[in-house]
């Protein structure tokens, strides 16, 4: 059975989770990536690297923007989001590069002791997703147990 989410549990979807998926319109043919990404309660933000993502999304900033939370195949919950795409500039890209660090951008690569002053990394974005609409589904299982002795807890 798929449920429609609560305002408040789709936001605690949203706020719970490192990755999602941004989708675009790319002259007819829809792209999705997936990114990392931070949620504030009222917009969506993330960094991603300066190539031919950010170019189509200049050129078309209404988006997409998909986080799932699996349980299994038949128990999850997803939330969707419509939104337009900015890049931040100036004192608010410093303060969301703050906010997102490099623990949240690439949360299994990051480590405390690692100095990246070693590592020339590559040209980025950094941008905001403001939410035009926002809805969540539950999908929960109807599959009934095998052995007739066995109820669910």
């Amino acid at each position: 059975m798929r449920f429609t989410l609560s305002p408040r549990v789709t936001d605690h979807v949203l706020s719970s989770q490192l990755f999602g998926h941004l989708g675009t319109n790319a002259n007819g043919q829809l792209m999705i990536w997936p990114v990392t990404y931070l949620f504030d309660g009222q917009a969506i933000y993330g960094q991603i690297q300066e190539d031919e993502l950010t170019s189509l999304l200049q050129t078309n900033p209404n988006v997409c923007f998909e986080v799932s939370e699996l349980t299994n195949p038949f128990d999850w919950r997803s939330v969707v989001i419509q939104g337009i795409y900015e890049e931040l500039q100036g004192e608010e890209r410093r303060y969301v590069e703050q906010l997102l660090g490099p623990a949240r951008i690439s949360p299994m690569l990051f480590q405390p002791t690692l100095d990246l002053a070693h590592f020339e990394l590559p040209a980025t974005i950094v941008y905001r997703i403001r939410i035009r609409n926002k809805t969540g589904y539950h999908q929960v299982s109807q599959v009934q147990p095998v052995n007739s002795n066995c109820v669910p807890a």
